[in-house]
């Protein structure tokens, strides 16, 4: 049977990509092994991708879904689908194409070699010059507030081994960052190259501005100065309002 495996996907307007998203999940996680999930959290979409996560369950009770009663964000959807989670190990990827399923092969072979976080890498990615600022920015911080090695690159595309997934589940704060939380906890971190697709659908989300906001809500919420405590919102991290395919 093998390792489980939970694959989590915030979601965000992205009805249109779905469809094939799962089909190539469950193509490729059926390589590994025959015990696994694929949860979708919706954050508070305005297209009808709840709808599409609740049709895909349809036909596969493996797919499962979560919508948030507001927009908590990225980070915030991936903490609140990681509560639910039942694998061995966990994967994150983005909801529209940008990185390929298939890779996720990559991401276990490696991490089975005894690290407790792998990342995937694209080393060809083009981002535009606020993109770039705001990565090398968030860098800087990873390097200034963690143990984070200089070699070592994050992204949304991973696979978490489970024990740290419990740790990462354990922090009880209003704005999460998985990757900050990772490398509180842990140095057994490895990067790997993986492919890198162009956006079919709609576009990012990201701008100059929220990167800014990003970077400072990073340093407010792991920086390590008690007065910045005096900063940080007592609001929970999620709020669900509807959820299928949990027992």
């Amino acid at each position: 049977m093998g390792d489980s495996i939970s694959v989590v996907i915030p979601v965000y307007n992205a009805a249109v990509s779905l469809g094939e998203l799962s089909h190539r999940l469950s193509t490729t996680l059926s390589e590994i092994t025959d015990d696994f999930e694929i949860v979708m959290v919706d954050d508070c979409s305005r297209d009808k991708s709840y709808q599409q996560i609740l049709e895909l369950h349809k036909k596969d009770h493996r797919i499962k879904g979560i919508k948030l009663a507001e927009n908590f964000g990225q980070q915030n959807a991936l903490f609140c689908g990681f509560n639910y989670v039942k694998g061995d190990y966990v994967v994150t990827l983005d909801d529209d194409l940008q990185h390929s399923p298939e890779d996720i092969v990559k991401l276990y072979d490696l991490i089975k070699q005894g690290y407790e976080v792998v990342y995937g890498i694209s080393e060809d990615r083009k981002y535009s010059l606020y993109r770039n600022i705001g990565s090398k920015m968030t860098n800087f911080l990873f390097n200034l507030i963690t143990f984070k090695r200089s070699n070592i690159r994050v992204s949304s595309f991973r696979i978490i081994k489970r024990g740290l997934i419990d740790k990462i589940i354990g922090q009880k704060t209003a704005f999460v960052y998985i990757s900050a939380i990772i490398l509180q906890y842990t140095d057994k971190i490895a990067n790997i190259q993986v492919s890198y697709h162009n956006r079919r659908y709609g576009k990012s989300n990201y701008n100059f501005i929220k990167l800014l906001g990003l970077f400072l809500r990073l340093y407010i919420y792991y920086g390590s100065f008690s007065m910045l405590k005096l900063f940080r919102s007592k609001k929970p991290p999620y709020i669900i309002a509807e959820k299928i395919g949990f027992n």
